[in-house]
């Protein structure tokens, strides 16, 4: 579960814990329990119904006591991925006035790249769940980044080239959806 995952790397990363809720973020004091913020940015009519899975993956992982009594998680989320790069400014107001200690996503390749580099100048973990973009291999910028899509281009590349060499085809054909390539992306 990317949830239970993330959370080991917050607590690696960051080791800040706050206290309190979202509408209580100018004046974080110690409580009963231990939250950590987590801002979500995710993209309009991309993931249908994705608050519901977010929060059934904390009550899963409060169920099963992976967090303990005193250990809670915050999901503060927000839509990006749209035409004027909402997802960087909202992961700026998450980080300025919500006080997250840890990121989860943008949803696409064009809005990651910038958070990811704000995210590694804060020293804020972030989890890419859908960038496919190799730029964000480079672990010198990219230094607080974890991706656990599955969808690389490099690693598509290769299992379908191990694919067509394995059946001995010759000839092959790709459907995919278009997606802007930016020039960092080549």
């Amino acid at each position: 579960m990317i949830l239970w995952f993330w959370i080991g790397f917050v607590n690696a990363l960051d080791n800040k814990l706050y206290s309190g809720s979202s509408a209580d973020n100018d004046s974080i004091a110690p409580a009963a329990r231990n939250v950590i913020r987590i801002g979500h940015i995710g993209a309009v009519n991309a993931l249908p119904n994705y608050e519901k899975v977010l929060q059934l993956s904390r009550k899963e992982l409060l169920a099963d006591g992976t967090f303990g009594d005193d250990f809670d998680v915050e999901i503060i989320s927000k839509n990006g991925c749209g035409d004027a790069f909402e997802g960087v400014a909202a992961a700026a107001d998450m980080y300025h006035v919500d006080r997250v200690s840890a990121f989860l996503g943008p949803y696409c390749n064009s809005e990651m790249i910038p958070v990811a580099t704000m995210a590694a100048y804060w020293n804020k973990p972030i989890i890419a769940y859908m960038a496919t973009s190799n730029a964000l291999a480079d672990k010198t910028i990219y230094k607080t980044l974890a991706r656990v899509s599955i969808r690389t281009i490099n690693s598509q590349a290769e299992a379908t080239g191990a694919f067509i060499r394995h059946y001995k085809w010759t000839k092959s054909e790709s459907v995919l959806q278009h997606e802007v390539v930016e020039e960092n992306d080549l």
